[in-house]
């Protein structure tokens, strides 16, 4: 009897690994639109009043106001990664992952605020004195795996 290629056992095609959640974290003054940075991460982020708002004194003492996403949901977290675009995703592999990742497997980006509310995703220049939106993404790894590479390989896949 012939056994037909059904009857095997095909190996699972290979894996990817992704990013397990995200959170961004802005800082705005009194004089900043709210609205419009909220309406800006929402569109990054691809949902709807994604911003958490809080008041907080800054160390000169003037309020400043906090906005926090966070997204817990591991597809909303790639798809937030993916929003970023093609030529940051070219930057971040051209300036190196390895100095973007912490101890606790977290990618970290800087974005322009500037560019992300005119509807513009840029990193935020190093050293740049500008106004800044903090992205941190938690890198799904295993023991034993090279989070460096993981993150690496997930990032040239979306470019």
């Amino acid at each position: 009897m012939l056994a037909l290629v059904s009857d095997y056992e095909l190996p699972p095609p290979p894996r990817i690994m992704g990013v397990l959640r995200a959170e961004w974290r802005v800082h705005a003054t009194a004089l900043d639109d709210l609205k419009l940075i909220g309406d800006s991460l929402d569109w990054l982020c691809d949902t709807k009043d994604c911003v958490v708002w809080s008041k907080d004194r800054s160390f000169h003492g003037p309020v400043m106001n906090i906005g926090s996403v966070r997204l817990n949901r591991k597809k909303m977290a790639m798809n937030c990664l993916k929003r970023l675009g093609e030529e940051v995703h070219r930057d971040l592999l051209k300036d190196g992952l390895d100095m973007r990742i912490d101890d606790e497997k977290n990618l970290h980006v800087r974005i322009s605020l500037s560019g992300l509310v005119r509807g513009e995703v840029k990193l935020s220049k190093l050293g740049a004195n500008e106004a800044s939106v903090k992205g941190t993404f938690k890198i799904e790894s295993y023991p034993g795996d090279n989070h460096l590479e993981i993150i690496t390989d997930l990032v040239r896949s979306m470019t």
